[in-house]
């Protein structure tokens, strides 16, 4: 009979232990810390009635949350969840309100820890710098616009001068109301004998375009047979023959009418002798 009943009051010992409210949960012991913007959760047991998070502001640097509530004898166990903008450590009981909007009073610490993503001696920019190069001021459209604005400049005589209408190397030289003007020192060196290869090479050259122009002769025509029509004309004739006189005389010996020679070859606005 005295072993029955001490199985009993074992077995009653056993059943009020089981329904015994379990210690207080030390609320103040800080987790691991979590990193900013990752959420972190707490699990805690906390005295009172039933509490609520309280409104996040603009400028709060934590967001609280209560994921679940559950009943705990005369106290409530709750599953907290919490966002960190900022690193530091933080009372999440300070972020709590009771269902009236009143913060309360009687509750332990709850502690967390929020650490920044980056170094703690990182200098704060996202994006590497990149060192040793070239640093301009104004903006890379301000430059381009400004190359563009230089290159232009730079461009546009170049471009004038390609639209330029190309002068034949006879033309321009027998042109002109100087052409006479301009025969005339060469036709006095000749005349003396003193007159070089290159320059009755020019002499030549402009007597014959300015014919060729006066007389409609083609540009591509024979030189010889040009040579022999201008010696037969009667205004080109003198001073083509004259030319060939002067390079069978001695130097200086020539009697030359030089005036007489050279009109021909002054501009007018008589019509073209044919």
């Amino acid at each position: 009979m005295n072993c029955r009943l001490t199985k009993l009051g074992l077995l009653a010992g056993i059943i009020c232990a089981g329904l015994a409210k379990p210690p207080a949960q030390d609320t103040s012991a800080t987790p691991g810390t979590i990193p900013v913007g990752m959420e972190g959760s707490r699990m805690v047991i906390l005295p009172g009635d039933k509490l609520e998070a309280a409104p996040v502001g603009d400028k709060s640097k934590i967001i609280l949350r209560i994921h679940d509530t559950f009943p705990h004898g005369n106290d409530h166990r709750y599953d907290l969840r919490y966002f960190g903008f900022v690193p530091g450590e933080y009372d999440l009981a300070k972020f709590l309100r009771n269902t009236n909007g009143a913060m309360p009073t009687n509750l332990p610490p709850i502690t967390v820890r929020i650490r920044g993503i980056l170094p703690e001696d990182h200098d704060g920019k996202l994006i590497e710098d990149e060192t040793g190069g070239l640093s301009l001021p104004g903006s890379y459209t301000a430059w381009l616009i400004g190359l563009g604005v230089v290159w232009f400049i730079a461009a546009w005589p170049l471009f004038l001068l390609g639209r330029k209408k190309k002068t034949p190397p006879d033309q321009g030289e027998d042109e002109g109301p100087d052409l006479a003007g301009r025969l005339r020192p060469l036709v006095e060196q000749a005349a003396n004998g003193t007159l070089d290869t290159d320059g009755r090479a020019r002499l030549e050259r402009m007597i014959f375009s300015h014919w060729r122009e006066r007389l409609d002769l083609p540009e591509d025509g024979d030189l010889a047979e040009l040579h022999h029509q201008l010696k037969a004309h009667n205004e080109a004739g003198p001073l083509v023959r004259g030319l060939e006189d002067w390079l069978h005389r001695p130097p200086g010996t020539a009697t030359v009418d030089i005036p007489a020679l050279v009109e021909p070859y002054r501009r007018t606005t008589n019509n073209r002798t044919k």
